[in-house]
């Protein structure tokens, strides 16, 4: 399968389980990933990018999105609890996805080994071209590596947050941008540094 490159007029985010529970039970460094994805809801909010976040058990033990996160979480997001492990095994969550309207998919959260991967799986199998972001995902486990490699074989595409962002806004001649981007991009331009973020611990 050819690799597309990301487009802002077709792309959507789903972020899987960020919760406070999954942060606090993650295997390796907490804030580099914390960051990252921080910033990638800034830059969802700033692209207005399509978004769907999910949430397992959020009021009786996980809780929903960490205050930081909560805090650049984009108005336009929508909201999901599930109780499959794969938000594509549940009926709404597939709706909502479907309603996006779009035939790429950008996927983030927790865990790498369990919903990532099943969430990834299930989305191939929708039809959509699926972008792994390695380093705004997490889990428990130590030996992670199996399921990134099981979802690369079915045609996830790994990506970074770096790299996303890049293929995103794809000139540095900011005039360029379309008109809907031009009003937060100075504010947002000093916010995302993404080559001065913190190095993570590659998954093995």
């Amino acid at each position: 399968m050819s690799v597309s490159v990301v487009d802002a007029s077709r792309v959507g985010l789903v972020l899987i389980d960020a919760q406070p529970f999954f942060w606090d039970s993650m295997h390796g460094a907490k804030e580099p990933i914390l960051m990252r994805v921080e910033r990638l809801l800034m830059l969802a909010d700033w692209l207005e990018l399509p978004l769907i976040a999910t949430f397992e058990h959020p009021v009786d033990t996980k809780g929903w999105l960490p205050e930081r996160l909560e805090s650049v979480f984009p108005s336009h997001g929508k909201r999901f609890v599930k109780r499959t492990y794969s938000c594509c095994s549940d009926p709404t969550i597939r709706g909502a996805i479907k309603d996006m309207g779009v035939s790429q998919v950008v996927v983030a959260g927790a865990e790498t080994d369990v919903c990532v991967l099943q969430s990834s799986l299930g989305l191939i199998g929708m039809g959509l071209q699926v972008f792994l972001l390695e380093d705004c995902i997490f889990t428990s486990e130590h030996h992670a590596r199996p399921a990134l490699e099981r979802m690369y074989h079915v045609g996830v595409v790994p990506c970074t947050l770096k790299t996303l962002f890049y293929e995103l806004t794809r000139t540095v001649d900011k005039d360029a941008f379309p008109t809907k981007w031009k009003a937060k991009a100075r504010s947002y331009a000093e916010c995302f540094r993404l080559e001065e973020l913190p190095p993570i611990e590659p998954t093995y």
